[in-house]
């Protein structure tokens, strides 16, 4: 979570914005997605996935390797 207040400026901010475009998405680790989701619904004071404001993750889904348990660096 973020320390700003309920009522500040950054707060207003979410609560008046309608689309979200996030480029190179898939190279953030999945906490910060989940941080930025908990944020805005303690802002909002709703449980919707992302205070119910569109979303769309763009960046390139083949830069994402596969993880392989116990694979070697080869």
């Amino acid at each position: 979570m973020c320390l700003f207040p309920k009522n500040g400026e950054i707060a207003d901010l979410f609560r008046i914005t309608d689309l979200i475009i996030w480029d190179e998405a898939p190279m953030q680790h999945r906490y910060i997605h989940e941080c930025v989701n908990c944020t805005f619904q303690d802002v909002q004071g709703n449980n919707k996935l992302f205070k119910g404001i569109v979303v769309v993750f763009g960046g390139d889904f083949k830069q994402i390797l596969p993880v392989i348990v116990k694979g070697s660096h080869a």
